[in-house]
């Protein structure tokens, strides 16, 4: 059977407007294919969950328990923007799992609900969520990391067209702050988040600052990133992350924006496979949201991988805005070991022309740094924000991205430095530096691995 991983759209604008763009991007694990709404949990549900009764190395279960507690409680309170399901424990399992008897509770294929039987594991067939704890890394070598090494896996087990029913967290040993880092972006995957593509510079940079590490959202495909010789672990949602849970699980209380628009060549054909970022303008670096415009991937039981879809869509929407005044603008898709893990088939990952802002009456051979600003107020569609490219071809002098020279950063203050805790006290343990794991590069290790399901069409 052949799967469909169709990425963003908002469900809200659908109902309303009855508005069903083709753009897609790398915010949603699962898009009905339908409504093209992405599925998260229905709203107001409580996650029950049960936990691997085993240890996770020099870490008790009760001390891992707490790591794990404090990675929801995160998510439960990222923004007033997003009304987050919450998480309750509802104790151990019957067995230590490991990889003699895990496939009674993990399984790597997610099945749908309507035919619960077909699911291969127990925990699927009885909706339980659980998390596992994998000391020797049999579970994860085994069945849910095939494509590369990775210390964490986490994603949905069960859903229907419309909502997820189950899910599965399944941890290796690790410290306690990167614990807390992994579980968290693992969770964002339960939550229904898939990878951004955000300020992927810094991924070309191979020795990252402490500041520019915290510009990267939590869902990166790296949660880790080394500076100062020590591994540093991202454990706060940063805000393209915050809209993104806020786009599954929006409040009532508190609206957001969406821009959407189309990216052409210079002679008017469509491009696709670009980055388009919204920045607002008082805090660029730290207040941006991305998109990987026009994006369909096919995803099989033994095709892990996307495929170029079959005719070039030049579409982008951008949700989960906060109200304010936003910069927009598109940037070729880095040629970093990055781009060939989140989107290994593109053959052609560059862009046809110049990166540059959006202004108003925008067209081809003009200035790339000429930019117009875009004011939302909560709720708003702002539509038509198309951009043309300067040329039709790729050339070796291209621009391929705005420089961070470009921007005034912000005060910051959705982008803390800092872990918002002292996770290692909280477990009781005294504060440590974790090291770099074995044979990790400096600017992108193996932190997490998710494999992004999605729904038959």
């Amino acid at each position: 059977m052949v799967f469909r991983k169709l990425f963003i759209l908002s469900s809200f604008l659908i109902l309303l407007f009855g508005f069903e763009p083709r753009a897609l991007s790398y915010n949603f694990l699962y898009i009905n294919p339908t409504t093209g709404a992405p599925i998260g949990w229905e709203p107001g549900t409580t996650i029950h969950y049960y936990v691997d009764p085993g240890s996770l190395g020099r870490l008790t279960n009760e001390q891992a328990r707490t790591l794990i507690r404090a990675a929801m409680d995160i998510w439960e309170n990222a923004s007033p923007y997003a009304d987050v399901p919450h998480f309750q424990y509802e104790g151990l399992l019957p067995e230590d799992v490991d990889g003699t008897n895990y496939s009674s509770y993990v399984s790597r294929f997610s099945c749908n609900a309507s035919d619960l039987s077909s699911c291969s594991s127990q925990a699927q067939r009885d909706l339980k969520t659980v998390i596992i704890f994998d000391e020797q890394g049999i579970i994860l070598s085994d069945e849910l990391c095939r494509i590369g090494s990775c210390r964490a896996w986490g994603g949905g087990g069960v859903f229907d067209n419309q909502h997820m029913l189950q899910g599965i967290l399944v941890l290796s040993p690790d410290s306690a702050t990167a614990i807390v880092g992994t579980a968290v972006h693992e969770l964002g995957h339960m939550l229904g988040l898939a990878h951004p593509y955000l300020n992927q510079q810094l991924f070309i940079n191979q020795n990252p600052g402490e500041t520019e590490n915290a510009l990267l959202p939590v869902m990166e495909f790296a949660t880790s990133h080394v500076y100062g010789g020590s591994l540093q672990t991202l454990t706060t949602p940063n805000p393209d992350d915050i809209a993104g849970i806020s786009v599954l699980y929006p409040s009532i209380e508190h609206p957001t924006a969406s821009i959407r628009g189309k990216i052409f060549k210079s002679d008017g054909t469509p491009m696709t496979h670009v980055n388009v970022i919204a920045r607002n303008i008082d805090d660029p670096l730290c207040e941006a949201y991305s998109f990987l415009s026009g994006r369909i991937c096919e995803f099989a039981p033994t095709a892990e991988f996307c495929t170029e879809p079959a005719d070039y869509n030049p579409e982008y929407m951008i949700s989960g805005l906060p109200p304010g005044s936003y910069s927009l603008e598109v940037e070729e898709i880095a040629d970093t070991a990055l781009a060939r893990v989140i989107a290994p088939s593109l053959t052609n990952p560059f862009m046809d022309g110049d990166a540059e802002f959006w202004n108003e009456g925008d067209v081809a051979n003009e200035a790339n740094t000429t930019m117009t600003t875009i004011s939302l107020v909560a709720g708003e569609i702002r539509d038509h924000i198309d951009i043309t490219l300067n040329r039709n071809t790729v050339t070796d002098d291209r621009v391929k991205y705005i420089p961070f020279t470009a921007f005034t950063p912000g005060p910051g203050a959705r982008c803390p430095i800092a872990a918002s805790a002292d996770y290692p006290s909280m477990i009781g343990e005294q504060t440590q530096t974790q090291p770099p794991p074995q044979g990790t590069s400096q600017n992108l290790e193996a932190g997490s691995c998710s494999l992004i399901k999605a729904v038959s069409p």
